[in-house]
């Protein structure tokens, strides 16, 4: 079976990066496996970066070449062999950070994001004592301490990024609700948006706030994230109670972004932002 060249899909793009991932880790470099498994390193090269068409039996050849544990096999060629499917929607457990590492893997590929949360500080953007709290109140299901931590952990890990040598640009735009949400108390969300304060000192960062007077606009529809690409084209994450979803069909990832433009024109500059959130951190103490 082979999956066709053309315009990467979602499952095109993660299978590339993961095979690249893979290689590395196990030490070989794409003449050496193109050696291996009798394939020229120009066709290696072309597998790692989407811009070949993937092969079922190429693909299982280089994860038996780098050792990769069956169960991973059978995942990574089951994203093969569906890979010509638009979107992807993954389905949340208990071990949502196995979940969010896909999440993380597109953002630390993404040249920029941009991002609309009009309800709660978005992930990318919190503190621990502010994501302990929120995914603490707002799961369906008690968590133990350990799963708290382990949940912490992965949501942290995407603030990586931001401190990176070549950041991609971050816009974010926040419901004024969003900044006044007590969550984990008044001292837990004041010291939240005095990180906001910090956070927008970055020149690749840039936090708006969409105040209440705003009214009735796009952004009160859901949270989303829209990512963009140097070369690939962008994808849109959004996050459900059970489902996580990336979106890659063109006209969802044009209505999202419409629908961020409309919401940007609601928005406050950046400089009445930052007084607003100055203001709500001074009044939480």
């Amino acid at each position: 079976m082979r999956v066709p060249p053309g315009r990467p899909t979602i499952r095109s793009r993660q299978v590339a990066g993961e095979l690249r991932r893979l290689r590395k880790q196990a030490g070989f470099t794409t003449g050496q496996v193109g050696a291996q498994l009798g394939l020229s390193q120009a066709k290696v090269s072309r597998v790692e970066t989407g811009s070949s068409g993937l092969r079922v039996n190429d693909v299982a050849a280089m994860l038996g070449l780098y050792r990769v544990p069956e169960p991973r096999q059978a995942e990574i060629l089951d994203l093969v062999r569906r890979a010509a499917e638009p979107d992807w929607v993954q389905v949340h457990g208990r071990g949502l950070p196995e979940q969010w590492q896909t999440l993380i893997d597109w953002e630390s590929k993404a040249v920029a994001l941009r991002s609309n949360h009009a309800w709660l500080v978005p992930g990318l953007l919190q503190t621990a004592d502010f994501a302990r709290a929120a995914l603490r109140d707002t799961a369906p299901a008690a968590l133990s301490e350990s799963e708290l931590d382990a949940l912490v952990a992965a949501r942290l890990a995407r603030q990586a990024i931001l401190s990176r040598d070549s950041p991609p640009t971050v816009h974010a735009l926040l419901g004024e609700m969003a900044l006044k949400v007590p969550v984990g108390g008044p001292g837990v969300l004041a010291g939240q948006l005095r990180h906001l304060l910090e956070v927008v000192r970055k020149p690749h960062v840039v936090v708006r706030v969409v105040p209440l007077s705003a009214g009735a606009h796009p952004g009160l529809d859901g949270a989303f994230l829209l990512m963009e690409f140097h070369r690939d084209p962008p994808l849109v994450y959004t996050e459900h109670r059970t489902k996580s979803l990336f979106l890659d069909d063109d006209a969802a990832v044009a209505a999202h972004r419409a629908a961020w433009d409309r919401v940007a024109e609601r928005a406050l500059p950046q400089a009445e932002s930052v007084r607003l959130i100055a203001d709500l951190a001074d009044r939480n103490g």
